[in-house]
């Protein structure tokens, strides 16, 4: 392949510098080590995030989507690829099949998809996708830690995670009202409000110290824009989600939702915990993307100055409305995990936008955001790649020196979540946690 136009001198300068930057990693969704699987590794792995809705979008069939990513009903290497063949075709050009093609490169030794390697690389993948891969992923991609966000049994915590790898984020479940399954991790009887509430800081008094941060997710299924609905709205609602055969209707339970936002919102600051929320694109084949503007958070960037919101996905695709929200609110912060797959091109206009904008201490440039690390590591090689090519565009303009580029991209690939998470002493905290959840 030539090279490319923008592989300058410079250009060539910043990248070695900025490859050597140990990164913190702002999101990931990265499996545990003993759910890497091992004998039951299949191709499918690669498409049960982000790449698989590019193929969906350019008319694969769900049904095929489904079976290639169970990967679980007898189906053969290659006819496994015979269900996406058609559709890579398609969706080559794509970020996330970039990514893809990268981490299969860099990780696996293939120079391309196809019929051709599936048998070898599922052996591959047999071998390899056991514990210890992760790490050895991390220390090929240059991530020094990750900040996860897991799947699994625990509603809000799950410490069961190897400290060297990462730190866990509280998650919101407080506001889908699981609350039989609350109580039981608790030890407690919920029968009231009160009762919910206090629960809510029983897991802030046991985790909140060490939980990375609290992450919010809500843009998938509703918009953003939370009322401060007063106590005496919800509390009859939240007695009629405990009865046996009730159910409120939704504006209702949208009401208690608000009124559950607020408080945590308020208990976010007293325990100084950055609150991330997901905004702009949702992952997945179709959704409402006029839920998702971080805009429509403005009421609570004003109500509480004292809590920290880290804004995902740069908003996109509203990322300049973004731009003038961290710019505004100093309490506003920046996140670019998953853009450098959605749209590299946007994302780099986006980081020359906010950088000629926002104060460069208030973005964070990585999270992988993958399920699986593979993914992650072909995110963290196109960052890297548009970062630098970003700052290597303003020093060439006469906005940056060459040594204020290289602040800047360290700021953006580690130092800024370091100070604005507080994760150093975080991370000593979770140390504890994630030795205890082993033993």
């Amino acid at each position: 392949m030539s090279e490319a136009r923008y592989e300058t001198d410079l250009y060539r300068r910043l990248r070695r510098a900025l490859d050597g930057v140990r990164i913190i990693d702002t999101h990931e969704h990265l499996q545990r080590e003993s759910e890497l699987p091992g004998e039951k590794a299949h191709i499918g792995r690669f498409f049960i995030h982000y790449a698989g809705c590019d193929l969906v979008s350019a008319g694969m069939p769900a049904r095929d989507m489904a079976a290639l990513q169970d990967g679980s009903n007898s189906l053969s290497p290659v006819e496994l690829w015979k269900l996406i063949e058609p559709w890579c075709r398609r969706a080559w050009n794509t970020g996330y099949m970039e990514s893809l093609r990268i981490a299969l490169k860099d990780l696996y030794g293939f120079d391309d998809f196809s019929s051709g390697c599936v048998d070898e690389l599922t052996d591959l993948m047999r071998q390899k996708l056991r514990p210890g891969f992760t790490r050895h992923v991390f220390d090929r991609a240059g991530i020094e830690f990750a900040m996860n966000h897991p799947f699994g049994p625990r509603q809000i915590f799950n410490p069961d995670f190897q400290f060297d790898c990462f730190i866990v984020d509280m998650v919101d479940g407080f506001t889908l009202f699981p609350i039989a399954q609350l109580a039981v991790e608790a030890g407690r009887q919920i029968v009231s409000l009160d009762d919910y509430l206090d629960v809510i800081e029983w897991y802030f008094d046991k985790y909140g110290a060490a939980a990375g941060a609290f992450k919010v997710g809500r843009a998938y299924d509703r918009p953003l824009a939370w009322e401060d609905a007063p106590r005496s709205a919800v509390e009859k609602t939240f007695q009629r989600l405990l009865a046996f055969n009730d159910r409120p209707d939704r504006r209702d339970i949208k009401a208690l939702e608000d009124f559950i936002l607020h408080f945590l919102c308020r208990l976010c600051g007293e325990y100084g915990i950055r609150m991330k929320f997901h905004t702009g694109i949702q992952e997945g084949n179709g959704n409402i993307i006029t839920n998702s503007r971080a805009a429509l958070m403005c009421d609570l960037f004003l109500k509480y100055p004292k809590t920290g919101f880290d804004i995902y996905h740069i908003s996109y695709p509203y990322e300049e409305e973004l731009a003038v929200l961290a710019k505004n609110f100093p309490n506003v912060t920046v996140n670019f995990c998953w853009m450098w797959v959605i749209n590299p091109a946007a994302g780099r206009r986006a980081l020359s936008d906010m950088l000629d904008a926002v104060p460069w201490a208030k973005i964070h440039g990585f999270g992988g955001d993958y399920i699986f690390v593979e993914g992650t590591y072909g995110h963290a090689v196109m960052a890297r790649r548009e970062i630098a090519r970003v700052l290597c565009e303003k020093v060439e303009d006469g906005r940056f020196t060459e040594e204020q580029a290289l602040e800047i991209g360290r700021g953006l690939l580690r130092d800024n979540a370091l100070v604005n998470f507080g994760l150093e002493a975080r991370r000593r905290a979770f140390r504890n946690f994630a030795g205890k959840s082993r033993e």
